[in-house]
């Protein structure tokens, strides 16, 4: 792996933090990731490929994210 990045959901934003967080949940009930196509800026050539996980907290009140990692290619 190469980098490692994390997909938080808008402070503030209820929709997108429930979305995130229901995706995460989702994907970690059923041990599932997501494979990742990425370019991260506009016109930019290089193209990453990467692992989508989830990353689930135990608190309460503490918000589901994402983490992306990409690969070496």
């Amino acid at each position: 792996m190469k980098d490692v990045f994390s997909f938080v959901p808008e402070p503030g934003n209820t929709k997108a933090v429930a979305a995130v967080s229901a995706l995460a949940r989702a994907m970690s009930e059923m041990n599932k990731v997501a494979i990742l196509r990425c370019v991260w800026r506009q016109g930019q050539g290089n193209v990453a490929l990467g692992v989508l996980t989830p990353n689930i907290s135990s608190a309460k009140n503490v918000v589901c994210t994402l983490f992306t990692h990409t690969l070496y290619l």
